[in-house]
């Protein structure tokens, strides 16, 4: 999993304190980690990667310094977290160097299996007896084409394999996919590699011999893997760039998963707080809602007379709401969890029956008319039912503590950028 989506999912953004940063146009120092430095065009490669990049044109100032202030710290506490990582000597464990392995092994063969499916070229005259097929049609002339040069892959493919496992000297031992096979033990082998039953296999997920099907087809895969994969080596196919970015983006989710073991041990610690947190299994009740707002008592009593005498609140409030959103929806305003609301609105609702007309209710936004669709009431989900909720609020729970001591450790200096000193007086324009 790589570290944003780790961190997404951890909500790190709810643990930091969000402090406005405007970024100068310069390249500046935004924190500093020990020897390290976070700069400002660190913060906006992330920026610009980030699922947020297409919702900040639409935020005001404060917003988009927000988010990029948010933005810094995850990018401080994946670089804390890998360090971390580092210090425990976790980038040098067998799985992570495994994990390494595979990822590698996976950019070699997606880059030869593209050099071979460039290869294709659609003959001339099979390409003009598309045209002529679809006659000025250019999604079906694409459809075609993509459909002609599948086809063709799936040959070159197959063909290209087969060579390798000839060139390779490639045996197959599928006889010994059996009750009792030992994770060592050899189900293929070549000049190059040998792959063992434990390499396809996970023993502690699968103590007793799936499905010999199952384990064929993870055999022949892994094969074509390491065939296709020493092929790219061969070209002398560099991906250490790329290599070396995942190793950046994984070590702080490596790091993350050691000490969620440590705040979430078993089940037993997950149950007691549950235990001690039933509110975090509630479901308040809500209510759908329905209404119109206008800006005087006057407007708003001969409205509701007219509602009683049959006419629509929500055709209506399309036409008559000083409320944006309400006028917008026709006057629906979706399903609102009940006590949220201000306290007039919610003392007329909690009296108010379904299907029923409210009298003139004032605020401090204008003369309100409501209507309840329908409601659901409170109820309290089972343990099972939150159970991933749980293990995420414990983790929420420790978190901060924890990279407020990696910030300790390393040396973490933050550091506010302004593009100008906004204590000094503007220069009136001419």
């Amino acid at each position: 999993m790589k570290i944003e989506t780790m961190l997404k999912s951890l909500a790190l953004a709810s643990f930091f304190l969000a402090s406005p940063l405007v970024v100068a146009a310069e390249p500046q120092i935004l924190a500093t980690i020990g020897s390290m430095q976070v700069s400002s065009d660190d913060l906006n490669e992330a920026m610009a990667s980030s699922p947020f990049t297409t919702q900040t044109a639409s935020m005001n100032e404060d917003d988009q310094a927000g988010l990029r202030g948010d933005m810094l710290r995850r990018l401080v506490a994946a670089r804390l977290l890998a360090l971390e990582a580092q210090r425990l000597g976790l980038d040098k464990t067998k799985t992570f160097q495994q994990d390494l392995e595979s990822f590698r092994l996976g950019l070699l063969y997606r880059f030869y299996m593209e050099k071979l499916r460039g290869r294709i070229v659609i003959p001339a005259d099979i390409l003009a007896a598309m045209k002529q097929q679809f006659k000025g049609d250019t999604e079906g002339i694409a459809a075609a084409k993509a459909a002609y040069v599948a086809e063709q892959f799936k040959v070159l493919k197959l063909t290209t394999l087969q060579n390798m496992k000839k060139n390779d000297n490639i045996k197959l031992h599928e006889e010994r996919i059996k009750a009792g096979v030992k994770p060592d033990t050899v189900l293929m082998e070549g000049d190059s590699f040998k792959i063992n039953y434990g390499d396809i296999v996970d023993i502690t997920e699968h103590p007793t011999l799936p499905n010999p099907e199952w384990v064929k087809e993870q055999l022949y895969k892994r094969g074509e893997l390491l065939l296709v994969a020493k092929a790219a080596d061969k070209e002398g196919v560099d991906v250490s760039g790329k290599l070396k970015q995942y190793q950046t983006e994984r070590l702080p989710a490596v790091m993350l998963e050691v000490q969620t073991k440590k705040w979430v041990s078993d089940e037993k610690t997950m149950r007691g707080w549950f235990d001690k947190h039933p509110e975090v299994a509630q479901i308040p009740a809500r209510r759908h809602i329905g209404q119109l707002v206008v800006s005087t008592r006057k407007e708003a009593d001969a409205l509701r007379a007219r509602i009683l005498q049959g006419e629509s609140l929500f055709t209506l409030a399309g036409q008559f709401s000083i409320d944006p959103f309400g006028r917008k929806q026709n006057g629906d305003m979706g399903w609102i969890v009940a006590g949220r609301g201000m306290p007039e609105i919610e003392n007329a609702l909690s009296k108010l029956e379904d299907d029923k007309l409210s009298e003139v209710i004032e605020t401090k936004q204008g003369f309100h008319l409501l209507t309840i669709l329908e409601h659901q009431p409170a109820r309290q989900k089972t343990y099972a039912e939150v159970r991933d909720r749980v293990r995420q609020l414990i983790i929420n729970e420790n978190l901060p503590q924890y990279l407020g001591e990696l910030e300790q450790r390393y040396n973490v200096t933050w550091r506010v950028i302004k593009t100008r000193d906004e204590n000094a007086p503007k220069q009136q324009a001419k």
